[in-house]
Parts: structure tokens; sequence; C-alpha cells
């Protein structure tokens, strides 16, 4: 009977030990993630007339280039992508007007396509290039802790179980993210990280903005993860006042080009 109990032990231990290799062997070290980036650019207008010259939604694909320690986040090239600025409402309105033809602009601060993130979690080290007006800035920064509250609650993105973290910025925002432990990386779109797992979907206020991933890929450009180098450097604070100058500076026919130093 003893030697039966103890056969049966090392079966179970044998088969736990297996399953802890294969549930490490199938985490996700490296890789690439495909993102959908969903703005509601009408959440914030009281204007109708504002409303009615751009779209509700303003939709792209950014991806996420992950290693053990290191993340670049960019934008995807599409080809033939709408312009979520072309005039909105119904065919055929009066340029300007509800339904009118006129192209909108970016709003100014608004980030270019061309835009990179890149950081590095051991030595937590954040840089940023990022289009403004017609001049690219490096903006240089370091990794914050942030106050995410872990909850139990799950679920599944892409066949990935997800946990859920919630958080409320600086700003006052409210922000929920679903994250895999099956992934091992810190990383998710743009700031939203410091998870234990990769980040695969989040939710800000409510809908006012959603990241959700659309494909996670374990292959990765390795050559791409490198720190951009093109621009001027700058911090964070000299960037955000560059951005509400030319707030600032916007007329009343809509934003005025403005010398960027």
């Amino acid at each position: 009977m003893k030697a039966q109990l103890s056969h049966m032990r090392q079966v179970i231990l044998s088969v736990c030990s297996l399953a802890l290799v294969c549930s490490v062997a199938a985490q996700a070290k490296e890789g690439t993630i495909t993102y959908e980036r969903k703005i509601n650019l009408h959440r914030r207008l009281k204007d109708e007339q504002m409303k009615a010259m751009m779209p509700e939604f303003r939709t792209n694909k950014q991806q996420l280039l992950f290693s053990d320690s290191i993340c670049v986040y960019k934008a995807v090239e599409e080809e033939n992508a709408p312009d979520p600025f072309e005039g909105g409402g119904a065919p055929g309105g009066s340029p300007g007007g509800p339904g009118g033809g006129q192209r909108m602009g970016p709003p100014p601060g608004m980030p270019g396509q061309n835009n990179v993130l890149y950081i590095n979690f051991s030595n937590l080290k954040i840089v940023e290039q990022t289009e403004l007006g017609e001049k690219t800035f490096l903006i240089a920064d370091t990794v914050k802790v942030q106050p995410w509250k872990l909850s139990d609650e799950t679920k599944t993105v892409l066949n990935y179980p997800c946990k859920k973290a919630a958080l409320k910025t600086l700003r006052g925002q409210e922000v929920v993210a679903w994250y895999t432990e099956s992934i091992i990386t810190p990383a998710g779109p743009e700031m939203f990280n410091g998870l234990p797992g990769a980040v695969l979907q989040v939710d800000v206020n409510d809908g006012e903005m959603l990241f959700t991933a659309l494909e996670v890929s374990n292959k990765v450009d390795k050559k791409a993860l490198k720190e951009p180098a093109k621009g001027k450097a700058t911090t964070r604070e000299e960037y955000n006042k560059k951005i509400q100058e030319m707030f600032n500076n916007r007329g009343p026919g809509g934003p005025r080009m403005i010398q960027i130093n």
C-alpha cells in the first residue's frame, strides 16, 4: 500500500512538473501585437456644427513590438486608409455646414502618424519621437509606477485568458485594462503598461478611447527594437508648453500655423 502511495505521489509530481514546464514554454516572451485604436471625437464637443464637420470616430491601427525588457509602439502604415477628417454628415451638404464636405485638419497637438514610443523596462527609460507642426521632437522620460488596482474578474481576448485592472489617471480619466499573463511583458498600448502581462484591451472613460488587440504574433523584427534618434531633444514640460501655445494661437477660423523653435 505504501509503495502504491509513493508511486502515485511520484506520478502526480511528474505531471505537475510537466504542466509547469509546458505553461512556462507557452508563455510568449517576444512578439508583435496589432491594436485598433478608436477615439470618440464627439464625446467632448458641445457645438453641433463642429460635430457635423468631423466624423464621430477616428480609427487607426497600431503595433506593439516587444522583447523581454524592451518595447516599441508605433502606428501601422495603411494603404488607402480613409482620411478621418474628411467632411462628415450626409452627402451633398454645403461645405462647412451640417452634412458638409469641408476637410477638417487634425486638431493642434494631435500626434502624427510617424510617432514612435520606446520603453526600456530594465533601466526605466522612455524615449518618445513625436511630430508637432512640421518638426520632430525627442522626449526623454522615465517609466512611472501606475496605481493599478487588480481584480479577480476575467474574460477572454483573442483566446487569451485576461484579468482586469483599473486606475484613475492624474487627469481624472477612468481606465479599465485587460491583461494576459500568457504574454510575459509589462507593455501595452501607448503608456498603459506596468501590469503582470501584456495589455490586450484598454477602455478610457467608458468608450471615449478604446484599444483592442486584433492580432498577436510570436514574431518580432528585433532591428526595430531600438531607441529612436531622429528629432530635437526636449523635455515633457517643454513639449506640453508648445502644444498649449499652439492651442492658444487658434483663431476664430481655426488653428493658425505658428513657428516652433
